[in-house]
Order: C-alpha cells, then sequence, then structure tokens
C-alpha cells in the first residue's frame, strides 16, 4: 500500500504541474516530468517504487494529456499512443539505470564502512600486539633473564669455590640449576601464550585439545586433522582460545561444544554453550576476538539469547592468508 501512495503522491505532484499548462502544450511531450519523477523515486526508494511511478505515469499521460482527455485508449491518436509509449518506455529504462547506480552507490558506501571497520580493528589489532610485545619484554627483562643473570653470577662463585670449600661450590650449583629450570619453565610459558607448540607440531586438534583439558566444564570436540597455512592455524586457534575463556569466565556453562571444519576454501568454526547467553558483538569480551578475525579476513557471527547458552560462528577463509 504505502509502494502505491507514493508512486501516487508523485504522480499527481506532476500531473498538477503538467496540467495547468496543457494548453500551452498539447500533446505528451512534457511527460518527461513524468520521467524525471520516476527517476527521483527510484533513486531514493528502489526500483520497485520506480516502477509503479512509471506505470502510473502511463495512465496519467493517457488520461489527462492526450485527447480525448478523460478517455483510456480507445479515439486517441497513432501518434499520442506512440509518445505515450516512447516515454513510458524511457521512464522504465530510466528506473533501470538508476536502480543499477542507486546500488552501486550503496554497495560503494558499505565496502566503505567495512574498509573502515577493518583498518580500525587492524590499528586495535596492531596496538594491543604492541602492548603484549612490551609485555612479553617486561615479563622476560624481570623474570627469566634475572634468572639466568643469577644463575651466571652462581656458576661463577662456584667456580671459584671448588678448590678452598666445595660443599659451599656444590650448593652454588644447585641454586644455579634451580635458578636456570625456573627460567626455563618461565620462558616455556612466555612461548606458549606467544604460539603453543601443539599447534605448530599437531595442528589445530592437538592445540585445541590442550586447551579443553583446561577448562572447568566438559568441552566435546569436532575437529579436522587437516593442515592449514600457519597464519590461518594460528588466528583459528586464538579464536577458539579467547571464545573459551570467555565461556570459562562468563558463560556460568555445564558443556562447550568445539566444531572445526573446512568447507570450500573456509573454516568454518562454532563455539557452543549451554551458559546464560546474553553476549553480544562488540562486548567487551568479545570485541578483541571481533578485531582478530577481521585483520585476517574472518567474520563472526553470535547468537546468545539471555538465559539459552552462546553459539559464536566463525568463517574463516584459507585461502586469503596464503
Amino acid at each position: 500500500m504505502a509502494l502505491v501512495l507514493l508512486a501516487l503522491a508523485v504522480v499527481a505532484a506532476v500531473t498538477l504541474i503538467l496540467y495547468p499548462i496543457s494548453e500551452i502544450d498539447p500533446g505528451v511531450s512534457s511527460g518527461v516530468l513524468y520521467v524525471l519523477g520516476v527517476l527521483i523515486v527510484t533513486t531514493t526508494r528502489g526500483l520497485r517504487w520506480g516502477l509503479a511511478s512509471a506505470a502510473l505515469s502511463l495512465f496519467a499521460l493517457d488520461y489527462f494529456h492526450t485527447d480525448p482527455t478523460g478517455g483510456l485508449i480507445e479515439g486517441k491518436s497513432a501518434g499520442d499512443l506512440v509518445a505515450i509509449f516512447t516515454v513510458t518506455l524511457t521512464a522504465v529504462v530510466g528506473a533501470v539505470i538508476a536502480d543499477t547506480a542507486r546500488r552501486r552507490a550503496v554497495e560503494s558506501e558499505e565496502r566503505r564502512v567495512r574498509l573502515d571497520e577493518v583498518r580500525d580493528s587492524r590499528a586495535r589489532v596492531l596496538a594491543a600486539a604492541d602492548r603484549e610485545r612490551q609485555r612479553v619484554v617486561r615479563d622476560i627483562h624481570d623474570g627469566a633473564q634475572q634468572r639466568l643473570v643469577h644463575t651466571v653470577v652462581n656458576l661463577k662463585l662456584a667456580v671459584r669455590q671448588l678448590d678452598k670449600d666445595p660443599d659451599a661450590a656444590k650448593a652454588m650449583v644447585q641454586e644455579a640449576l634451580e635458578n636456570a629450570q625456573r627460567g626455563t619453565d618461565e620462558l616455556r610459558e612466555l612461548a606458549h601464550g606467544i604460539m603453543p607448540s601443539a599447534l605448530t607440531r599437531g595442528g589445530l586438534r592437538a592445540a585445541v585439545g590442550t586447551l579443553t583439558a583446561r577448562m572447568p566444564m566438559p568441552v566435546v570436540e569436532e575437529i579436522t586433522d587437516e593442515r592449514f597455512p600457519a597464519e590461518v592455524e594460528a588466528a583459528a586457534y586464538f579464536a577458539v582460545a579467547e571464545a573459551l575463556t570467555n565461556v570459562a569466565k562468563h558463560a556460568q556453562a555445564e558443556e562447550a561444544h568445539v566444531t572445526i571444519t573446512p568447507v570450500d576454501g573456509h573454516l568454518q568454526i562454532e563455539i557452543r554453550d549451554d551458559g546464560v547467553g546474553g553476549a553480544f558483538a562488540g562486548g567487551s569480551g568479545l570485541l578483541g576476538l571481533e578485531d582478530r578475525l577481521a585483520a585476517a579476513g574472518g567474520t563472526l557471527r553470535i547468537d546468545s539469547p539471555p538465559g539459552d547458552g552462546t553459539t559464536i560462528a566463525i568463517d574463516l577463509p584459507v585461502d586469503a592468508a596464503g
């Protein structure tokens, strides 16, 4: 109904403009104004609205602007009918062209918005990566590096005490060994946060298995054994890791499911839980995940009705990262 009303309004407005000047222009040449109206409607509202306006313009031209006025087809001259047909055809073709231009403009604007979003997300990813790099440097300096320095000092002191006091030298060597072991453990923990060895050696199935083993609730896994480019596996792994972390922190779930399946050049990833729901895209717990996926060319969809669990569906292109 709204479609018809708008078309009627446009055609009525043009008719009110044209009808008073029919004495000056008794033919249908001024019908080009109907074409203009059709173009305006199509550009602002779309093709269906434009075609409806074109159909009503055909009626208005025939009824109001050709002799005898007030009649339909009968009694009209061949020249008037050809003119009406020409104007109507022009309006229809113009509507199709205008709608194509409108769609391209809309698509261009959507691409620009998506590009801006990707740029923003990548900027946040880079900022987060820089903060993480600074944290790793700080942790190495304050932790493992200090222990290794202390190890070297103790070993040098032990060498000096070997002949003078073997028991003291032995204690120093033992302390150096303990510090070296602690430093090794700290470096291993830092390396795990950067890229787990299970991922590089065993792929997604092995790496996600190490994640689910540490979860406070059972996690059902359906994960492909197939290997993918390193950057794809890293993006998928950290996406699952962040999603499972959110489940453990916020979902209050009794069980979770992780599914990773290759489909037509994409990785389809789903993380589902039976928790309290209520998660939403852009929330503090998911913004980092969205940014990481956007930087890798992936998409994220969240279905999380309150009280009915959360499903996170991720589409990650495999070829884009290759």
